[in-house]
């Protein structure tokens, strides 16, 4: 057995630490079962017990967290692309370039959260109306 810190000191066999991180990933179980040697039946008891499902819990934790990080620091050459591409010499790409920057900000509400509604295509023609753009 080996010794799994991150899920309160408990202690997980070779094979559920193998199938942890399919699990955590999105494996099927019979996926996750067949890579570690087991039948299906036996990844569905270890999701039963809650040393396993709290260790499963850690591992998407960490993955999410892993993943928006990964997005934070993708965000501002995104912006930086997008920016750029209102400098084009295409109206059209300048256009659909400030549509895309004013739909996420009226997407922002007054904490600087996303919330879920989308907004309209006549949402941005009107910031962009209001800010004296044309629209053709």
């Amino acid at each position: 057995m080996t010794k799994n810190h991150e899920a309160d000191e408990v202690f997980l066999t070779p094979q559920q630490a193998t199938a942890l991180p399919l699990l955590a990933s999105g494996a099927k179980k019979k996926d996750a079962a067949a890579t570690v040697g087991v039948c299906p039946q036996t990844i569905s008891t270890w999701l039963q017990e809650p040393h396993f499902s709290a260790a499963l819990r850690t591992q998407r934790e960490k993955l999410v967290a892993l993943a928006s990080e990964r997005l934070r620091e993708a965000a501002d050459a995104a912006v930086y692309t997008v920016v750029k591409l209102m400098e084009s010499d295409s109206e059209a790409i300048k256009f659909r370039a400030a549509t895309y920057i004013l739909d996420r900000v009226v997407l922002l509400d007054s904490n600087g959260t996303l919330p879920n509604p989308q907004p309209s295509c006549e949402d941005s023609l009107g910031l962009l109306a209001a800010l004296g753009v044309k629209c053709s």
